[in-house]
């Protein structure tokens, strides 16, 4: 299976640096899919949320995802901090992930039992939970931050490319007084 993947994110109105950052990144037979949601925003939340992306864009995936997530936690200390949502996708279709906060999956076409784990990563964390899932070819994710509104409808774009969902669920449930960002991955046979 092949994951095409389409991103947006947007600063919060008035600012010109976000702190929400979309990593999708493949590695072998591996996928890696974020959204970190750096706190606040502007310049320090920017920096933040690069800090996570220049991190996950060099981590080694075949590790699992705690390792991968406890080595993004450590990353970010002394930052200031950020939610997140990181998955792994197996070209099998095997999901594994972790979410941080309040950064959000949805997905459309397979069941997948998303648990988020209160904290913040770079700052404290009790223990993290991850969770894992068989994705099945035609499935859809959908992952958000907290500058999007958790009422959104996914049928209204089910029918869209992920690049024109992604404009879409911006224009309607976007918060305008906080950076957004939205990821869509379709999963291809």
């Amino acid at each position: 299976m092949t994951p095409k993947s389409e991103h947006r994110s947007v600063p919060r109105e008035g600012e010109r640096e976000c702190g929400d950052i979309a990593v999708v990144r493949a590695s072998g037979e591996l996928t890696l899919i974020a959204v970190i949601d750096a706190l606040g925003h502007g310049p320090l939340a920017a920096a933040a949320a690069k800090l996570a992306a220049d991190h996950l864009d060099a981590a080694p995936l075949d590790r699992g995802i705690l390792p991968l997530v406890e080595a993004l936690h450590a990353a970010l200390r002394g930052s200031r901090g950020a939610a997140g949502m990181i998955v792994l996708l197996a070209a099998d279709g095997r999901l594994q992930g972790c979410g941080v906060g309040n950064v959000e999956l949805r997905s459309v076409g397979s069941r997948v039992p998303s648990v988020l784990t209160p904290g913040v990563l770079g700052a404290s964390i009790n223990r993290l939970r991850s969770f894992e899932a068989r994705v099945a070819a035609g499935s859809r994710l959908v992952i958000f931050s907290d500058g999007l509104s958790s009422r959104m409808e996914l049928d209204r774009v089910r029918g869209l490319a992920p690049g024109a969902a992604c404009d879409a669920l911006m224009a309607q449930y976007r918060r305008s007084h906080d950076d957004s960002t939205v990821l869509i991955t379709d999963i291809e046979a």
